[in-house]
């Protein structure tokens, strides 16, 4: 757990406790989502950026086998912490979502709430290729990313086409892509579409009223 292979947006935020309890509740639809899977059928799950570990600790508790992986040493030593706490066994890694020491085909879920979107477009289909080499044939990949409706959607400093720079966010510094259906179809083309919805709402983003608007894709390996 160097300094070297920590996220420093993502150590700097999880380092700081008033920015835990939200996160440590699981997604209603995440709940539905692993009551509507057997871990007899889909044993090997992984958590792909999972900040606190609130899905892996989920998942664990349904009888999956749950590996965790995220770039900020803070959040997997609360995760760890959590396990310990609740007798779960939960493996864990701290890297970068495109690293890892994951061999090919070792999962039946991939899960990346709210993680795989934060970079460039090259970033976010490189880390749908990972997840393509990470899971078994008829796997499902369960991942959020934000529309071009989104209320961030062209504020910050534009990097590249739908690609910007948060400046006032709870992640200063921050880098979000935002797509579309055709631009998802293109990315999942190794994938089978389950289901793709959009959920959106208001939100308090630093004491200011805003707009979200975010893909809940459910796509299965072929």
């Amino acid at each position: 757990m160097n300094r070297e292979t920590a996220n420093p947006v993502w150590e700097s935020f999880w380092s700081l406790k008033r920015n835990h309890e939200w996160w440590t509740h699981a997604a209603p639809e995440i709940e539905e989502f692993v009551a509507s899977q057997s871990a007899q059928i889909r044993p090997d799950v992984l958590d792909l950026g999972c900040g606190l570990g609130r899905h892996a600790i989920l998942f664990a508790q349904a009888g999956f086998r749950v590996t965790a992986v995220d770039g900020s040493p803070a959040a997997i030593r609360r995760l760890r912490e959590w396990a310990d706490r609740l007798s779960l066994r939960v493996q864990t890694e701290v890297c970068d979502f495109l690293g890892g020491r994951m061999p090919p085909a070792s999962f039946d879920i991939i899960l990346s709430y709210n993680v795989i979107y934060h970079g460039r477009r090259e970033k976010f289909a490189a880390a749908i290729d990972r997840v393509c080499a990470l899971l078994r044939p008829g796997g499902l990949f369960y991942f959020t990313c934000p529309t071009r409706n989104d209320g961030k959607y062209g504020f910050g400093r534009e990097l590249a086409p739908h690609t910007f720079e948060c400046e006032k966010s709870i992640t200063p510094g921050d880098i979000h892509y935002f797509a579309d259906e055709a631009d998802l179809d293109e990315l999942l083309s190794k994938f089978r579409l389950r289901e793709r919805t959009k959920r959106e709402g208001r939100w308090n983003n630093e004491g200011e009223d805003q707009f979200y608007s975010n893909w809940h894709v459910l796509a299965e390996k072929i």
